[in-house]
């Protein structure tokens, strides 16, 4: 972040906790405009990590192994009522089926082991469902779907969410806390709802529309594992002694929904969908400075209206760590355009000046101190910064016959990595910021730790 650029946020922020934040380092120019230098793509596709995929930021409530062995037990048993070789007159139908119920039957080959993180707990969900699409199929085709069946469950599924939503007061040992916890558990009951609205209705004859059947099956089926798991979670988190947090995360997020449209309506210009490129005084097409300003802004515009989205919903949890997101977003996005201005980001100069491009990006992500809302104000960041090593490094699970990086792959691993600079210089500010509005919403002093 450029020193206009913190000027500018800490005066829009308006908090005094914002002005403690230490200096951020610049950007160099990584190249002029040179569209005849040569890449050592050997060199660059050896300093690339392409299969080093981020992980998600932790969460700090506990994850029973019991959740993931239900959804294994229940996807065994769904996947029992339906035979390796169907017979189905539909011959394609049954090659179909059998097909879909002997992947779904190797994922379900073992039971869970220690499951110890809810991304791990996701993919046994998503095989319990797949198996319900399976099971759901099967019965369509065999004559023997009963779609009043259906309809009841998907009633008493609703009522399970409602019931869930209506004990909801977020507790937990801290607002912070309370912020990280239930943003997973909003997922979560939001995941169950969308899947509880039907996509299509119930076929007149299942028979002639089998993956429509299989499709409102899995809903059903993935909306009930949703809601278990949300509330199985809740109750292997809270305890007697929590505090509930809902109304102060309401009003935090309110707070930091007021904060992202001010900080937005400051580099409006750059965020709106018509804004081009052509804006600066400079051609920028074609390099690196292009590619930056397309993504940074896309990214701006793209977190603020999910900012929106979350508060609109109810979902005060992801609220607050959505506005942190945009912020941090927006924040990069009013960088990257002041170095634009200033010249910087044209094609690198040579092989190590996108190795020094990378590096950078490196050392600002570690940077980042970790804590609990730093983690995922960073999540971006070191998506974009997974995205520039694709480009360098290709993706080694598929074999290509000419799978170096090209001149275009060097100009956008570049742009990405700039991006992911900004993005991460950005994040220790937005954190504490955030981090304040929780305490005051939540009448809590607190130290000065890691946000």
């Amino acid at each position: 972040m450029t020193e206009r650029s913190r000027r500018a946020f800490l005066a829009a922020a308006g908090s005094a906790a914002l002005a403690t934040t230490a200096g951020c380092s610049d950007l160099p120019v990584v190249g002029d405009d040179n569209g005849g230098v040569e890449y050592d793509t050997e060199r660059l596709q050896s300093v690339a990590e392409p299969d080093a995929e981020p992980a998600s930021p932790t969460y700090p409530g506990p994850v029973p192994d019991a959740l993931a062995a239900d959804h294994y037990e229940r996807g065994r048993e769904l996947l029992a009522a339906v035979p390796a070789e169907p017979e189905i007159p539909n011959e394609a139908v049954a090659e179909e089926v059998a097909a879909d119920r002997a992947g779904v039957a190797d994922a379900l080959a073992d039971p869970p082991g220690d499951v110890a993180t809810l991304d791990a707990l996701d993919e046994w969900r998503r095989d319990r469902a797949e198996a319900a699409e399976v099971r759901g199929a099967y019965a369509a085709a065999t004559g023997t779907i009963d779609p009043e069946a259906l309809r009841e469950r998907r009633a008493a599924v609703r009522e399970d969410l409602h019931a869930f939503r209506g004990d909801w007061a977020y507790e937990a040992q801290s607002v912070v806390e309370a912020v990280v916890v239930h943003e997973r558990l909003e997922l979560l009951a939001r995941d169950a709802e969308n899947a509880l609205v039907a996509e299509q209705r119930f076929p007149d004859d299942p028979k002639r529309a089998v993956s429509t059947v299989g499709s409102l099956v899995r809903g059903v089926e993935a909306a009930s594992a949703n809601v278990a798991d949300a509330a199985a979670l809740r109750d292997a988190y809270r305890e007697s002694s929590m505090t509930s947090y809902r109304d102060a995360v309401a009003t935090a997020a309110s707070r930091l929904q007021a904060v992202t449209l001010s900080t937005r309506r400051r580099v409006a210009p750059y965020v709106d969908a018509e804004a081009e490129p052509a804006d600066f005084d400079r051609e920028i097409t074609d390099t690196p400075a292009e590619r930056l300003f397309s993504r940074a802004a896309l990214d701006a515009r793209t977190a603020v209206e999910t900012t929106e989205s979350a508060f609109g919903r109810d979902e005060y949890a992801q609220a607050v760590t959505r506005s942190g997101r945009a912020l941090v977003a927006l924040v990069a996005l009013e960088a990257a355009v002041e170095a634009i201005r200033d010249g910087e980001y044209g094609m690198p100069s040579s092989t190590e000046a996108v190795v020094e491009a990378r590096q950078r990006a490196v050392d600002a992500l570690e940077a980042v101190a970790a804590g609990p809302l730093a983690d995922r104000f960073a999540w971006q960041a070191r998506q974009t910064f997974d995205d520039a090593d694709h480009e360098l490094g290709g993706y080694r699970n598929y074999e290509y016959d000419d799978d170096h990086p090209d001149r275009d792959d060097v100009r956008d691993a570049v742009a990405n990595y700039a991006l992911v600079a900004h993005a991460a210089d950005a994040v220790a500010t937005v954190a504490e910021r955030v981090r304040d509005e929780l305490r005051a919403a939540a009448g809590e002093d607190g130290d000065s730790g890691s946000a």
